[in-house]
């Protein structure tokens, strides 16, 4: 397997479109890095980069201590997923799975044995005399990873590899990609638009915008720990809350008001905005749907207009407003909350997030 190391790296088209901005990262060996963010941030780019499929217009890439900017994609020694499938129509699995070994003369001996090998992995050893046809999409995806396996590289790139399969399909998946990077000991570099994917497969995710990395950090510590209010938006399903609020003391504490509500923070809050030098001025709060509860402190209710409630079976996501700031709230089917009603809901204020207002970033990051 390998390492790999991005410094300053720049995508920037020949209309002057700046693609990939100023990326350095460092991808450990037998990692699975997750490049993540929406439409256009720059994640495919970047993968198409490292395996040079585009040229990079300024900074070094380095495999294994190796700097490779000039080094020809066949030379590189990486295998590429794409999210089409990319099998020939008249061959059949095997000769599919076998057909990149034949093209670098692999001995039919070893070509046979690592196919074979890689179907077993893949729990496609029965399909291997089938053709594409007569393939689910699943399958199809399968036989696709097997054609990369087989060629035995250091660093596996797939390019959103599960986005042409349905919401069942993606699931069976994404455990199948778990389970293959466990016993491959692989390092697999990963892009997707869907944090769902991201949270659950990766290692380690880098979350991009605009062409930049806004935090690289593992599933939990993006979670928890969001460098700013994008991170903190667009991981968590569904997102988080943001509630403009005014920082005031009240009774010689340190609240957060909107409307006619108030809350009042702990004390590591309450430190952070005096010291930030946030009193008297306006911050934004940020509470995720499942850091409501159906009981708590009194000074920490928020009275919630109902508008949707959507009954998923172990839980419901109840949409509507407190004062004039639209929330999702996420509570156990038990809790008693009809279209058109009017419930108190309590905040967990140990889990809360407050974002400056001007530059996004997280108050509270530790």
């Amino acid at each position: 397997m390998a390492s790999l190391s991005l410094v300053n790296v720049c995508k920037t088209y020949k209309n002057g479109f700046e693609a990939v901005k100023n990326v350095s990262l460092d991808i450990r060996d037998r990692e699975f890095l997750i490049l993540v963010g929406p439409s256009g941030c720059g994640k495919s780019t970047t993968l198409r980069m490292i395996a040079g499929l585009e040229d990079i217009s300024s900074g070094q890439l380095w495999i294994d201590g190796q700097l490779v900017n000039m080094l020809e994609p066949k030379n590189r020694d990486l295998s590429m997923v794409f999210q089409n499938y990319a099998l020939y129509p008249h061959m059949t699995v095997y000769q599919n799975m076998a057909f990149g070994l034949k093209v670098r003369k692999t001995p039919k001996e070893e070509i046979d044995r690592r196919v074979r090998q890689a179907a077993k992995i893949l729990d496609i050893a029965h399909l291997l005399d089938r053709k594409p046809h007569a393939l689910s999409g699943g399958q199809k995806q399968r036989v696709a990873i097997g054609s990369v396996i087989v060629r035995q590289p250091k660093a596996y790139l797939m390019d959103e590899p599960l986005s042409n399969l349905d919401a069942k399909l993606r699931s069976q998946m994404r455990v199948e990609l778990s389970k293959l990077h466990r016993e491959l000991g692989a390092t697999v570099i990963y892009v997707t638009h869907d944090q769902v994917e991201a949270m659950t497969l990766g290692t380690r995710i880098v979350v991009m915008k605009s062409g930049k990395i806004q935090q690289a950090a593992t599933p939990g510590d993006l979670y928890q720990n969001p460098v700013n209010k994008f991170v903190a938006g667009f991981i968590g399903s569904p997102a988080m809350n943001f509630l403009p609020v005014w920082v005031e003391r009240r009774d010689e504490r340190v609240c957060l008001e909107f409307g006619s509500s108030r809350l009042y923070v702990n004390r590591m809050c309450a430190s952070r905005l005096i010291e930030g030098g946030y009193m008297g001025r306006r911050v934004y709060l940020g509470i995720r749907p499942e850091d409501f509860h159906e009981t708590g402190p009194g000074e920490n209710a928020l009275l919630f207009e109902v508008e949707i409630r959507e009954m998923l079976g172990a839980e419901q996501l109840l949409y509507g407003n407190s004062g004039r700031n639209e929330l999702c709230v996420r509570m156990k089917p038990e809790f008693k909350a009809e279209p058109g009603s009017t419930v108190t809901v309590f905040v967990d204020m140990d889990r809360i997030k407050l974002f400056d207002m001007e530059t996004e970033d997280n108050i509270l990051y530790l």
